[in-house]
C-alpha cells in the first residue's frame, strides 16, 4: 500500500517542482538587470556575513566554502560590467570587484586575520550596495 502512495505522490511531486519552475522562469523573466545586482550583492554580503560567523564558530572549512561562494558572486557581478557603456564607473568598479576577489583568495585557513580581511571586503561591498540602493529611483 505505501508503495501505491509512494507512486502517486511522486507525479505529484514531479508536477509541483515543474509548476515551481515554470513560476520561477517567469519571475527571471520580469527581473531587471538593476534587480540581478542588488540580488548579488545582497547575496555576496550574506556570504561574507555567513563566513564570518563560521570562522567565530571555529568552522574554518565551512568558512572556506562561503568565501568560494563570496568569489563567484563577485565574479558574476564584474561579468556584468559593460566597459564599453559603463565609462568610468564600470571601470572602477572591475578594480573594486577584482581587488576584492584577489583578498577574498588570500584568505586561508592558515591566514592569521580572515575576520579583518573579510570585514574590509564586507565594507566594500556594503559602500557599493549602497550607492545601488541610492540609484534605485532612477532605474
Amino acid at each position: 500500500m505505501s508503495m501505491s502512495a509512494t507512486t502517486i505522490d511522486q507525479p505529484t511531486s514531479a508536477a509541483n517542482n515543474i509548476h515551481a519552475a515554470e513560476v520561477d522562469d517567469q519571475k527571471l523573466d520580469a527581473i531587471t538587470p538593476y534587480q540581478v545586482i542588488m540580488l548579488l550583492l545582497n547575496g555576496a554580503l550574506e556570504r561574507v556575513d555567513q563566513a564570518m560567523t563560521q570562522i567565530n564558530a571555529g568552522d574554518s572549512e565551512e568558512a572556506f566554502v562561503l568565501i568560494q561562494k563570496a568569489i563567484g558572486i563577485v565574479s558574476g557581478l564584474r561579468e556584468n560590467l559593460d566597459l564599453n557603456k559603463g565609462g568610468d564607473i564600470a571601470v572602477n568598479l572591475d578594480a573594486l570587484y577584482e581587488y576584492i576577489t584577489v583578498r577574498l583568495e588570500d584568505i586561508t585557513v592558515e591566514s592569521q586575520t580572515p575576520l579583518a580581511t573579510l570585514r574590509e571586503v564586507k565594507n566594500l561591498l556594503q559602500e557599493v550596495h549602497t550607492g545601488w540602493t541610492g540609484i534605485s529611483s532612477s532605474v
